[in-house]
């Protein structure tokens, strides 16, 4: 537990330290990209690049050009009906007040001319900017003013804008989003761009061109213009307006291009807003907490799988977010996280495991019977602690077979419990008596007792079953730091039976042969009877009598329960006339008659005839008295 809250803790604060410092900025700056190659921009259709490439400059001059040339150009658009003319000069510095007068004519002609600016130091400050502005008489003239500050990301590629930066209290458009303004003819405050947006850019060269000399010379066809927002800029390599951009648009870009792809996302939507720190970090936090439920709840294979499943969930986020709703979800950190993590866990849990290996592989050498140094395979220790645990376990498994198999040879039933007195154990004879070891198991005695309808008489440990059957109940302890126990029955049915049996003869011994013993004594003295000597003799007589029947009866009951019966072919018939024979002289006393009546055919029957003979005698002789 500590180790996994310590661990938890560590991957918390390595994601927010990630978040908060940027360690895994590149690699979010990396997915932003591949969504942009796999999500490349369409360029609209209305923007136009006039480029003042190399031709341009071989037709009208060295750069920097006059401002009436700049002015030329100006009226040449302007001319073709463009929504607006984005010119990405830069005009800081005056010449010649006649070249100033005839740009700012121009500017003030077109009516939709928006000119760049920049910002510098502020003077006599430390810290702070300004605005750098155009000249006064052109910045009047023109139809609205944007700034071109531009702010590489850490990788040193241009991808973010400020659409709108504060300085001050007074907040200062960007030259794309003053573009818009003047082409929709409304105020850009209006058209509610976010501080800070990434583009999307186009493929390489999707933005419709044509040089500028080809408007100065009239060449340019002006149905080529009509209704586009036309953005003028360098393009020459010569004149160093160049910047780093994704390997997607084409490594570098020239800074009208980009002002051209970022109005181009603009118009498009598909402008990139990053979602605000907090929502990022929620989601990558979430996503260490469902991963360290998994490390908690999980075995190996579906904590692999549950890792897997998050880096494959904080991909599809970043992508999705950015497609479907153009929100940049950075999630480095918590993918830094989870890597680290991961193995860190598996670390832990495997050196966990080989303790466990070495202390159990020593715990099971002496239940095993192994030596302690024996060489064993394995490519590395863990491999080789395995092999060791799977044959001791082989050994440990073959003594509880033979232990298992010892006790089912046992003709009594015998059950063990475990410290909460539930069976977990039994044999053989235990699941003749109640039943499937699975349904036993889980029970304590009295439960497993009732299910059978047995009845236990704890003062003398019997057990009565529902059929009839009595055991005795023997217990001793198997482990007496656990509290479990093992449970004796053997049946001890047969000598019940015997000890009733016995108990029966000693009534009759007690009873019915004292009965004439007693008769017999009485008789034997003349002065208590009062008889004639003939009289007693005859009593005496039939007392007598009766006591040697009753010995007999007892001596043939006791040699039946020793020797049981002995079987042979006896014929029935024959068998009833001599027991109605000898019931005669009794019968005729009584003034009766024994009726038999045999069959016509004999019947045999496998029997014991001495002991029929004798069962019929008495049931005769009871009928007749």
């Amino acid at each position: 537990i500590a180790e996994w809250l310590v661990l938890f803790a560590a991957m918390l604060a390595l994601l927010v330290a990630a978040h908060q410092r940027g360690w895994v900025e590149r690699f979010d700056l990396f997915l932003l990209d591949l969504e942009g190659q796999i999500n490349t921009a369409p360029i609209d259709p209305a923007i136009i690049l006039v480029e003042i490439d190399d031709p341009s400059l071989d037709a009208v001059g060295a750069w920097p050009w006059s401002r009436e040339t700049h002015a030329q150009l100006i009226e040449k658009l302007t001319s073709f009906g463009p929504r607006a003319i984005a010119y990405d000069v830069l005009f800081l510095e005056p010449s010649d007040e006649a070249s100033d007068t005839a740009l700012a004519e121009a500017l003030a002609h077109s009516g939709r001319v928006i000119l760049p600016h920049s910002f510098a130091p502020k003077p006599n400050a430390t810290s702070g900017e300004v605005p750098l502005y155009p000249l006064a008489t052109l910045r009047t003239a023109a139809s609205a003013t944007g700034h071109v500050a531009l702010f590489p990301d850490e990788d040193g590629v241009a991808r973010r804008f400020e659409l709108s930066r504060s300085i001050e209290g007074e907040a200062y458009p960007h030259f794309s989003v003053a573009t818009l303004s003047v082409a929709r003819d409304q105020p850009w405050s209006a058209a509610g761009p976010p501080e800070t947006a990434i583009v999307r850019y186009g493929a390489p060269g999707a933005v419709r061109s044509i040089s500028a000399s080809a408007v100065l010379s009239g060449s340019a066809p002006a149905a080529f213009f009509e209704d586009a927002i036309v953005f003028v800029g360098a393009t020459s390599p010569g004149l160093g307006d160049r910047y780093s951009v994704p390997a997607y648009a084409g490594r570098i870009l020239t800074g009208v291009e980009m002002q051209s792809h970022l109005t181009s996302a603009a118009l498009t939507d598909n402008l990139i807003e990053r979602a605000n720190g907090s929502t990022t970090l929620g989601v990558q936090i979430l996503a260490i907490i469902i991963l360290f439920a998994g490390f908690w709840r999980l075995s190996p294979r579906p904590a692999l799988a549950a890792a897997l499943s998050l880096i494959a969930g904080l991909f599809a986020a970043a992508f999705l977010s950015l497609i479907l709703g153009n929100l940049w979800l950075p999630v480095g950190g918590a993918l830094l996280a989870i890597v680290i993590s991961y193995p860190l866990w598996g670390w832990r849990r495997l050196a966990s495991v080989s303790r466990f290996l070495e202390s159990e592989a020593a715990n099971l050498r002496e239940l095993a019977n192994l030596p302690r140094r024996q060489s064993v395979e394995g490519f590395d220790v863990v491999a080789q602690q395995v092999a060791i645990l799977k044959r001791l376990t082989k050994g440990v498994s073959g003594n509880l077979k033979l232990i298992q198999d010892v006790i089912n040879a046992s003709p009594d039933a015998m059950l063990v419990t475990d410290g909460e007195g539930a069976i977990t154990m039994g044999n053989a004879a235990a699941e003749g008596l109640f039943g499937p070891m699975a349904s036993m198991q889980g029970l304590d005695l009295s439960q497993l007792i009732q299910s059978a309808r047995g009845d236990l008489n704890e003062d003398r440990d019997e057990l009565a079953l529902g059929d009839g059957r009595t055991f005795w109940l023997a217990s001793a302890d198997l482990d007496p730091d656990v509290g479990s126990l093992v449970y004796s029955l053997r049946e001890v049915t047969a000598l019940k039976e015997a000890e009733r049996q016995r108990r029966e003869a000693l009534e009759f011994l007690s009873h019915d042969m004292r009965s004439p013993q007693v008769s017999s004594l009485s008789l034997a003295n003349p002065s208590d009877t009062g008889l004639a000597t003939g009289v007693r003799f005859a009593r005496i007589e039939v007392q007598a009598r009766r006591t040697l029947k009753l010995t007999e009866d007892f001596v043939q009951i006791a040699r039946l329960a020793n020797e049981g019966v002995e079987r042979e072919e006896t014929e029935l018939n024959s068998l009833l006339q001599e027991a109605a024979d000898r019931a005669f002289p009794l019968a005729r006393r009584r003034k009766m008659k024994v009726v038999y009546s045999s069959s016509e055919e004999p019947i045999f029957a496998r029997l014991d005839a001495f002991a029929i003979a004798r069962m019929l005698d008495n049931l005769i002789s009871n009928a007749v008295k």
